[in-house]
């Protein structure tokens, strides 16, 4: 058994932890766990960081254990993760910073991030506009306390009901709302526009296969 999966293994059974259990907090499939423990398959480091979340276990100590560092090297420390609120468009489009709640109302789903700030919050990618960078039912974090500058790809409310993600863009003095797909137009960001960015997109939550 190769050194990843042994000290997976023993640590979820000396915690008692079903493998299913595991699987639900790192966000990945039970049998993707087991995979993993008999060492068929080897995790990516960012997986093995939330395996290891759900083993409350010390990253350092499993990467010193497990031959990822010399037992006298000096990991970057990690940043604390947390969950946030996933809320719809709608709810997205009608929030403003000041004066508002910790999060927007409407929240149904939760996701784990670092990023900083008391009222971050993610959205799920709805539509093809910001393909390729952004396909459809990718999850966002988005910080609506970092002040956009153009090349940021942000959240904007737009003159109806709900919130459009795109990037924003400045040619001379004109800005501009971006869709990366060439199918959509540029919105033009005229004086008196009805348009409000509502924050920065921080991060994209990547998707794994359990089975590559």
């Amino acid at each position: 058994m190769n050194p990843v999966a042994e000290y997976i293994s023993e640590r979820r059974k000396a915690l008692g932890l079903p493998a299913s259990e595991v699987a639900r907090i790192a966000g990945i499939s039970a049998e993707y766990v087991h995979y993993i423990e008999k060492g068929k398959r080897k995790p990516s480091f960012d997986i093995a960081m939330r395996i290891l979340r759900a083993l409350r276990a010390a990253p350092l100590e499993f990467l010193q254990t497990t031959g990822y560092l010399s037992a006298d090297a000096e990991p970057a420390p990690f940043k604390t993760m947390r969950l946030v609120p996933i809320i719809s468009w709608a709810s997205a489009g009608n929030w403003h910073l000041d004066g508002a709640p910790d999060y927007p109302a409407g929240a149904d789903e939760w996701t784990e991030t670092d990023a900083e700030g008391k009222k971050v919050f993610a959205l799920k990618v709805k539509n093809d506009c910001m393909e390729p960078e952004f396909a459809e039912g990718n999850v966002i974090i988005v910080n609506p306390h970092i002040e956009a500058v153009p090349g940021d790809f942000v959240i904007v409310k737009n003159g109806g009901e709900e919130a459009i993600l795109r990037q924003l863009k400045k040619y001379g003095r004109t800005l501009v709302l971006h869709p990366l797909n060439h199918r959509y137009p540029d919105i033009e960001l005229k004086r008196g526009h009805r348009y409000r960015i509502i924050g920065k997109v921080e991060k994209k939550e990547k998707k794994y296969d359990p089975h590559a």
